[in-house]
């Protein structure tokens, strides 16, 4: 049956216009399943003309001379929307090599917003996806968001709303997002006041307000306040009947963004997505190293289980649940990351049809954009034709086929940027034994190395560091080199510590070393070591160890790094943070092993 099946389809008529099929944007589509955005209408053709669909149905008429497409054995989908993201950069392209054919930005720097909103208006061929954003978020000074290289104008009291929230209306934001983060030990936060003012402020002007929490009291303080939408779920403890009671009535959306609270709570999810033969000849060498990363550590309140249980009781209840990446996070990248979160909510509990339309009709209904997110007449033609069926198995929506924008074809270029730069090897395996400064060694030393303080001042943090050469290291002779590290609120991680770097920059091949060890002692508690490499982005690999008062030797395995990229090593670093506090600890000995 299998194969007289397989005869049948290769006998059937193939169009005439076979190589121009999407050479323009008027063609049609036959002999396809359809997800409208809601359910599957099997067996289904659609016209489009001139980048918008003018039929839909199952006895369509074809005109003569219409280029098509026969979709047997495939799904067509509503292009996809990421409903959390940051875009700067590359992140529109990178997201339509995947099928996002509309990204929601949840705080970019204003320069972005230029022109937006006449480009997702035109139907010109474009090889990026259209953007919606919120520009840039309310926060206090030294909160969540000032750590970023992005100018961000702070509010302080809730006499100051109106004008801010007019003033993003007037930068182009689209939709208002507030960070509220009360009594969190890191970083500051809105007070309650303020966040109220702010959403206020926005509904008065005629603008959504959307939440960035990550506590079941702030959500529901939130939920209390009239806010519109939060932009991630809870992770701390089980939603209550009470939450899900007024989420319902009061008609908020939430976007759990699992993936990168699978990231935060250490699931390597990003990392098992580098391995799949139909995501990695898309991404850029940055977009790796990304995926393969976590944030360090986990941090208390990120539980992915109570996350994905959250989600799925909301969901149940009738909360609207939509699809976001919250790329480029550590363990996320544009585009590719929006269909592991649609994986991810499966696993969930969700259905594949229901994961799907979270990824399009929900978003598209909960944040008022017209035209996308369904298949339907009037609708721009922006879609995704994938190989098999992706409201059976939620994979299939990876195996795509053809990528329509506007009405044209994407076409799905493999990405520049893969660095296959063959780097020199690391001269030498030491990198400090501190007998006589706190340069590693001479050698070390005119190869361009060595080690300097490093703390969260970088990222408009408070946290400081200091280096000192004292006598008598880890064996009793020589020397070691003293950190003290004050690590303060007012950044998200904060950190303080050593850093081992080149200083030019030059990478440097340590493919060959299976692990690096130092010798320590100091302040008792958990500090990281973190590896750093030409070109990466976001929170490098990383891992955490604890430290005693007493001299101890501690290895740690290259490979456990994840998403080291080891052919372009440029530093090293041994840090206290993120936990609030004075810490003095010395090193001694470091060095990678074969």
């Amino acid at each position: 049956m299998v194969a007289l099946l397989g005869l049948v389809i290769l006998l059937l008529p193939t169009p005439t216009h076979k190589n121009e099929v999407f050479s323009n944007n008027s063609f049609a589509v036959e002999n396809i399943s359809i997800f409208d955005g809601y359910k599957v209408l099997k067996n289904h053709s659609l016209i489009v003309e001139d980048g918008i669909i003018t039929q839909v149905g199952e006895q369509i008429v074809i005109p003569k001379g219409i280029s098509t497409f026969n979709g047997i054995g495939k799904t067509l989908l509503p292009g996809l929307i990421d409903s959390h993201t940051h875009v700067y950069g590359e992140a529109l392209r990178a997201s339509l090599r995947f099928g996002v054919t509309t990204s929601l930005d949840m705080f970019t720097s204003p320069v972005m917003l230029k022109n937006m909103k006449d480009k997702r208006q035109s139907l010109t061929n474009t090889s990026a996806s259209d953007l919606w954003s919120a520009g840039i978020l309310a926060t206090v000074p030294g909160g969540h968001g000032t750590q970023f290289p992005v100018s961000v104008e702070t509010i302080t009291t809730a006499d100051e709303a109106h004008t801010w929230v007019a003033n993003r209306i007037a930068e182009g934001s689209d939709y208002i997002k507030l960070v509220y983060m009360p009594n969190n030990n890191y970083i500051k936060s809105l007070d309650l006041i303020t966040a109220s003012a702010i959403i206020k402020a926005g509904h008065d002007q005629g603008v959504m307000v959307v939440a960035h929490i990550s506590t079941l009291k702030a959500a529901q303080e939130m939920l209390d306040a009239g806010i519109d939408g939060l932009v991630h779920i809870f992770a701390d403890k089980p939603v209550t009947e009470r939450f899900i009671t007024q989420a319902v009535k009061d008609g908020i959306f939430v976007i759990p963004t699992l993936t990168v609270i699978a990231a935060v709570d250490g699931q390597k999810t990003g990392a098992a997505l580098t391995e799949n033969p139909q995501v990695t000849a898309y991404l850029t060498t940055l977009q790796k190293q990304g995926l393969a990363t976590n944030f360090g550590t986990s941090w208390p309140g990120f539980d992915f289980d109570i996350g994905m249980q959250n989600t799925l009781k909301l969901y149940a209840a009738g909360v609207p649940i939509l699809a976001g990446s919250d790329a480029p996070n550590p363990g996320t990248a544009h585009g590719a990351s929006l269909h592991q979160e649609m994986e991810l909510l499966v696993r969930a509990g969700l259905t594949p049809l229901a994961a799907l339309s979270a990824a399009t009709a929900a978003p598209a209904q909960a944040f008022g954009i017209k035209g996308r997110g369904s298949i339907k007449v009037g609708a721009r033609a922006d879609f995704v034709i994938v190989t098999g069926r992706p409201d059976v198995d939620i994979s299939r929506s990876l195996f795509i086929d053809k990528i329509i924008k506007n009405g044209y074809e994407a076409k799905r270029e493999k990405p520049e940027g893969s660095d296959n730069t063959a780097h020199q090897p690391l001269e030498s395996s030491l990198l400090g034994t501190f007998d006589t400064d706190i340069l590693p060694s001479t050698d070390l030393a005119k190869q361009g190395f060595i080690w300097e303080g490093t703390d969260d001042r970088l990222a408009n943090g408070n946290s400081e560091a200091m280096l000192y050469h004292i006598e008598n290291g880890a064996d009793e002779t020589g020397g070691a080199l003293r950190v003290q590290a004050k690590i303060k609120s007012g950044f998200s991680f904060p950190w303080a510590g050593a850093y081992f770097a080149r200083t030019d920059q030059a990478a440097r091949n340590i493919e060959a070393y299976k692990t690096i060890s130092f010798q320590i002692r100091g302040t008792p508690g958990k500090y990281t070591a973190l590896m750093f490499t030409a070109g990466m982005a976001g929170i490098p690999p990383a891992q955490t160890f604890n430290v005693s008062h007493d001299w101890e030797t501690i290895s740690l395995d290259m490979e456990t790094f994840s998403g080291l990229k080891s052919e372009s090593f440029v530093g090293f670093a041994i840090t206290a943070g993120p936990a609030l506090g004075s810490f003095d600890y010395d090193i001694d000995n470091v060095i990678f092993r074969e």
